[in-house]
């Protein structure tokens, strides 16, 4: 009986015509159409035998067989489609039991295959089987991906498999391969809604998850459906946040590295972070082909948790950071691009790991937690967690307009454990690669380029094409509405080394760059800084002046990195905004790599910058274990609170026994009228064009502090390297210029100078 529901007959076929449309898949009118048999010794062709329609069958011969295979490979859209029926006939003298499955294999190579269906033999029958969106025929044999509308949208394989209890010889024919719709418009539902949760902390997700009783040509693109979620606040104010596409993913470290495989239905997703306690109602609005139609979806209860909230510029001090809850944050972190990178900075004597996608950013945020680091930048380049890109450079890109759901599943990732390790990330929207054409160049792989079916003739289009503007709007909303709720979200970086985009034009770039960022600010209704890295250190103070541009960012690669920054400072103070560097990094070897590194995040840190500078080779920092010199930096740090200090470059300099001008120690540091904290180096080890990397103690040097107020001062010296205090005295300063004896020491200490109150 089971059976015979899902056998739908010819004559019942006849009837339901009127009320289906139906197209012709595979009629073999012209031959065999790219069908192909499995096994070589079954021959595979057309004939004029057992014909159901036209004048050509499929027919396959089969010679003491248990079974057969028959299969057709291509990229085929079944969207609009509920129903695929064929004819088959297979005459036999002698008794057999005949079954079939059919199944289809997926964009992601799922294998989703029917239950068995008696074939009789000697009778022409005609199966139809049901590929609606709900559809409960088909089951995945691979993965753990579940059968719904979409999966039809890119099949790359679909086969028949034919089995014989008893060994068979003969000829099995199928033919008129067709597919039907319905053409009646569905009512619009929610259903299998869920939410995370019922009682939220405070500024964290508050998530719902959803179906509709649609599946769509393009469901990223909001002109085809919009859906957001309006939600009420305790205070009465109004917040709408876009709706997203989601599907869940299962990842596993595998030999080649991380794959990444579908889980479960696609489904629709609003993601909130309540900024308010108490009771927030909400609803769902979706626009479709002109209707609007409202859900209200009861309500949600939000306390007070651990999270301190959102990082936003501070409101007494815009020179500085701060989160929600009125705590200071300073960044101090390094760069963390992708999981991984080929390039280094001189032959290494490690091997970088490769292809461990996320589990790698396990093991880096479990070390910069355990060291004190809380920052990191991370781009969404086409090798990592770019979600629009070419389908030719991966199967999981769809093109322009059309975003990668696996990649988006990897930041979704990568947030979460962000979260558990209290790491406030710099996402890089652009990488300059894919609009230049060189250096780095992707552009030839880039989906806006013509030559892959975009609309841009050159890169430097995209800064004014208002086709370029208008998708790159229609990405910004999906980013906003799957992370914008994230308070891992430190800052939205527009772009990483704008400057080296093909054919750059200052004028062009900064009018871009004032378009686009109230754009984005008025999407965002949790209001992340903003901010755009430029490549060159003296470049572009054409696009320095863009309104709206928050920070001051760009690259500070130099052996001599302690001049190097503080000309960075010195060059980019007038334009009166936050600045930091966002990369640096140079040595000819591993030990002049470490101490640049040392050097970098000392002297960007003892700046008035807003946060420590972030080092490129991360590989480098993780193979070598340098995660310590952060730890000893951010003990250091702990407990000063830089917020309406007015703090400036200090004036501070080493003299020798003699009072001359030290020739091999340096310093560098920030202080005001009643603060100093100074870093003294090693000039030939840390500030050098020819680093050496021989040590000599520095001996009998002072330091001379100036601007300080008369009043007795707290000192400490510091370990650079392991963050301990290891000398403190206090000492009475009178006006003018104040000298400090050092204790001897090689390669660098650090100072806090503390006006004591009484």
């Amino acid at each position: 009986m089971k059976l015979m529901k899902r056998l739908i007959f010819s004559f019942f076929l006849i009837f339901l015509s009127h009320f289906l449309s139906a197209d012709v898949l595979f009629d073999f009118e012209n031959g065999l159409q790219d069908w192909t048999s499995a096994y070589d010794s079954q021959n595979i062709s057309t004939s004029r035998n057992f014909v159901s329609s036209g004048a050509y069958s499929l027919s396959l011969g089969v010679k003491n067989e248990r079974e057969s295979w028959i299969k057709v490979e291509g990229d085929f859209d079944w969207l609009k489609y509920d129903n695929i029926s064929f004819d088959i006939y297979v005459p036999s003298k002698a008794k057999n039991y005949v079954s079939l499955i059919c199944y289809v294999k997926d964009k992601n190579w799922t294998w989703f295959q029917t239950d068995l269906f008696q074939v009789k033999l000697n009778e022409r029958q005609r199966f139809s089987i049901d590929i609606s969106d709900t559809s409960s025929m088909w089951q995945p044999m691979t993965g753990s991906a579940c059968w719904d509308g979409y999966t039809k949208r890119n099949i790359r394989e679909f086969g028949i498999k034919i089995f014989y209890y008893l060994p068979f010889s003969g000829t099995v024919y199928i033919d008129n391969i067709q597919a039907m719709s319905e053409p009646e418009e569905r009512k619009i539902f929610l259903f299998n809604f869920n939410t995370n949760a019922e009682t939220i902390f405070q500024y964290d997700k508050f998530e719902v998850t959803f179906e509709l009783p649609l599946i769509l040509d393009n469901p990223f693109d909001p002109e085809e459906i919009d859906i957001s979620g309006i939600f009420h606040s305790p205070s009465g104010k109004t917040i709408s946040v876009p709706g997203f596409f989601y599907r869940d993913y299962i990842r596993c470290l595998e030999e080649d590295g991380e794959q990444l495989y579908p889980y479960g239905k696609h489904q629709w997703c609003i993601r909130f972070a309540p900024e308010e306690t108490g009771n927030y109602s909400y609803e769902i609005v979706i626009n479709f082909k002109g209707k609007t139609y409202r859900f209200d979806c009861g309500t949600f209860n939000c306390i007070k948790g651990n999270n301190p909230g959102f990082i936003r510029w501070d409101k007494q001090d815009s020179f500085c950071l701060s989160f929600s809850n009125g705590k200071f944050f300073y960044p101090i972190g390094h760069v963390l691009r992708s999981p991984d990178d080929v390039r280094q900075p001189y032959n290494y004597e490690f091997t970088p790991d490769k292809g461990k996608g996320t589990f790698a950013y396990d093991e880096y945020f479990k070390k910069m937690k355990d060291n004190l680091e809380n920052y990191i930048r991370m781009w969404m380049g086409a090798w990592w967690v770019g979600i629009e890109w070419t389908p030719a450079y991966a199967q999981h890109y769809e093109g322009i307009g059309r975003y990668s759901l696996e990649n988006s599943w990897k930041l979704d990732y990568v947030l979460d454990i962000a979260r558990e390790n209290g790491i406030y990330i710099v996402l890089t929207l652009i990488n300059h690669g894919q609009f230049s054409i060189r250096p780095d160049a992707e552009w030839w792989d880039n989906p806006y380029n013509v030559i892959n079916g975009g609309f841009l003739n050159s890169p430097d289009e995209f800064f004014y094409s208002r086709e370029a503007e208008k998708f790159f709007l229609k990405r910004l909303r999906y980013i906003v509405a799957r992370w914008g709720y994230s308070t891992q979200i430190a800052f939205w970086e527009l772009w990483n080394e704008v400057d080296l985009t093909g054919y750059y034009d200052s004028q062009n770039v900064r009018l871009w760059h004032e378009h686009i960022i109230p754009l984005l600010r008025e999407i965002d209704p949790w209001k992340h800084p903003i901010t755009s890295h430029i490549c060159r250190p003296q470049a572009d103070p054409m696009v320095w002046i863009a309104k709206g541009l928050e920070t001051l960012v760009s690259n500070a690669y130099s052996s001599t990195v302690v001049d190097t920054m503080r000309e960075y400072y010195f060059k980019r103070k007038p334009f009166n905004k936050p600045m930091q560097i966002h990369e640096f990094g140079v040595g000819r070897n591993g030990k002049e790599l470490e101490n640049n590194l040392h050097a970098g995040i000392w002297t960007s840190s003892l700046s008035p910058m807003l946060g420590t500078a972030l080092f490129w080779w991360w590989p480098f920092v993780d193979k070598k274990d340098l995660y310590f010199h952060y730890r000893a930096l951010a003990r250091f740090l702990d407990g000063i609170d830089r917020r309406g200090k007015n703090f400036q470059l200090s004036t501070a300099r080493v003299v020798d026994s003699s009072g001359n001008k030290s020739l091999r120690a340096g310093v560098t540091g920030i202080q005001n009228t009643t603060s100093a904290y100074l870093w003294v180096y090693d000039s030939a080890i840390f500030n050098s064009r020819n680093p050496e990397e021989k040590t000599e103690p520095i001996t009998g040097a002072k330091i001379v502090v100036e601007f300080l107020e008369q009043g007795n001062y707290k000192i400490e010296f510091w370990d650079t390297y392991r963050g301990e205090k290891f000398l403190n005295f206090e000492k009475q300063f009178s006006e003018g210029d104040n000298e400090i004896q050092l204790p001897d020491f090689i390669k660098d200490i650090a100072i806090k100078i503390e006006k004591k109150h009484d």
